[in-house]
């Protein structure tokens, strides 16, 4: 049976590797060059630019578009501050969701997570929306116009662009967004996850051990020129060489070992666990002490299955002593 997962898979890593995306487009070969902080960093300096023609057009910049948005009451104070909660809601709650390590609360933490920035995208896509055009948009909507038409080039070299500087002032509105869509609709498979996906394939792990794990004799040049796809492709790719050698990850269940987000909050809470047991003091060998912990807790963490404090207190009467919870903690 053709396995088409794994077909996709290696055209991702190709063009990846070769750092451009091929489309046709009204029959004619385009190529869509991907970008890295250095590719990007030229164009940056024109934001500024941008910012300031769009202050002498009139357009008011952000805090004094929301504060007359507020004024007209199309926004409101509690909105924004609603906004202002849930982002910070989030930010603290990825810093608990880090120090987790028991299952049940991984995953209850996970979907919290992922609820709220879905709560955070609607909101701010309603806010949008009222915004409309301000300064800094106008800016940033300008460097993207800069960055998208200068990746379109004619050749697999990358040497000749589709537009020149003064075709590309020529270029209407419609035309534009006509590029926009091509560009987006090239890139969104290039998206974290399905880069996540893509580092744990056995024939990139494989790659990644017979280039030492070295970026530059696996690209076969600087790291400073990688793109973001190159870098993060890698990056993911030698984390999850150096995860999948440990002998615990050979105890997980296939759903997790075959999952990147799940693989790395299982990272997480083991690196968890034994930093906590570590700090208390304990013997590294179980999950006796730790309330709440359950038997598929216990597989999760690759511990050992030890005594039950419940069990055990029921035979020495319902009570432990000092001397009981001793020789526990020598087992």
């Amino acid at each position: 049976m053709i396995n088409l997962e794994e077909k996709k898979s290696k055209a991702l890593y190709f063009e990846i590797c070769q750092g451009y995306t091929r489309i046709i487009n009204d029959n004619q070969e385009l190529y869509i060059k991907h970008f890295g902080d250095y590719h990007l960093g030229k164009f940056e300096n024109q934001y500024f630019n941008f910012f300031e023609k769009a202050v002498k057009k009139g357009l008011p910049c952000e805090k004094d578009k929301l504060k007359l948005l507020i004024d007209q009451d199309h926004w409101s104070e509690e909105q924004e501050k609603e906004l202002v909660y849930k982002k910070e809601k989030i930010e603290k709650s990825e810093k608990i969701h880090k120090n987790l390590y028991l299952k049940a609360q991984v995953e209850r933490s996970r979907k919290e997570i992922d609820s709220l920035k879905e709560e955070v995208k609607n909101i701010e896509q309603n806010r949008k929306d009222f915004m409309g055009i301000y300064a800094e948009i106008y800016a940033q909507n300008k460097l993207e116009y800069t960055y998208i038409l200068n990746s379109f080039y004619k050749d697999s070299d990358l040497k000749e662009k589709l537009f020149n500087v003064e075709e590309q002032e020529d270029i209407d509105n419609n035309q534009y967004y006509k590029y926009i869509v091509l560009h987006n609709d090239s890139i969104e498979k290039f998206d974290s996850k399905t880069i996540k996906k893509l580092a744990l394939c056995e024939f990139l792990q494989n790659l990644i051990y017979l280039s030492e794990q070295n970026a530059y004799y696996f690209y076969k040049k600087p790291t400073y020129l990688l793109t973001y796809y190159q870098s993060s492709m890698f990056s993911y790719a030698k984390f999850f060489a150096n995860l999948l050698n440990s002998p615990e990850v050979k105890k997980l269940d296939i759903a997790t070992k075959n999952d990147p987000d799940k693989l790395m909050d299982w990272y997480n809470a083991v690196t968890n666990f034994k930093s906590k047991n570590q700090s208390s003091g304990g013997s590294g060998k179980g999950l006796s002490f730790v309330m709440g912990a359950t038997d598929e807790d216990i597989d999760y963490l690759g511990q050992e299955k030890r005594v039950d404090l419940n069990e055990l207190a029921k035979s020495k009467g319902g009570v432990l002593n000092i001397s009981d919870l001793a020789k526990i903690s020598t087992m």
